[in-house]
């Protein structure tokens, strides 16, 4: 029978898991307190929190919200990472922290409501972000009009550079 705490636990992370943008399991294995306290400073500056809880637990949270999590074997520490205003932004953090401390293995999480494994999370972090991308969108689509217009002053520089030419050799003839 289980026991006031843990049931209040498992409805307190049902509560944050139904809230969060995003989800992702990490095995912290091998982290020291003081890097595990690192890692969760730089999530919160994101948006995001990292919440170190039991299998059992997190199963008993995972299975009545809307994350269908029926095949996922969670084994060994696991760690939350709850993101409330951006689901890129933690997983940045988390690739950035793990490059650093290798121990750190993302195990997988929910991107868009869909459950994905580590390696595909890593791809994911490793795009530019939103704002790059979309800076990089703008200048394909201006960089036709602007050699367009390049191209036509260009063209305008040389008629007056020609026009110049034929002016000044009529001048030079004396008409």
């Amino acid at each position: 029978m289980p026991n006031e705490r843990k049931i209040q636990i498992v409805e307190q992370l049902k509560e944050k898991l139904a809230k969060a943008k995003g989800i992702v399991l990490t095995d912290y294995r091998g982290l020291s307190v003081p890097e595990v306290e690192v890692l969760r400073r730089s999530l919160q500056e994101v948006g995001a929190n990292y919440q170190i809880v039991k299998n059992t637990l997190l199963n008993l949270a995972l299975q009545n919200i809307q994350y269908p999590i029926s095949n996922i074997q969670l084994t060994g520490p696991t760690a939350v990472v709850l993101s409330h205003e951006d689901e890129i932004k933690p997983l940045k953090v988390l690739h950035n922290f793990a490059k650093e401390h290798q121990a750190l293995e993302v195990k997988g999480g929910f991107f868009e409501g869909a459950w994905m494994i580590g390696e595909k999370l890593k791809e994911i972090a490793s795009l530019p972000s939103r704002d790059v991308l979309l800076a990089r969108v703008a200048g394909m689509i201006q960089s036709p009009i602007v050699r367009f217009i390049n191209a036509g002053k260009a063209n305008q520089s040389k008629l007056i550079f020609t026009l110049n030419s034929i002016r000044e050799k009529k001048l030079e003839a004396g008409d």
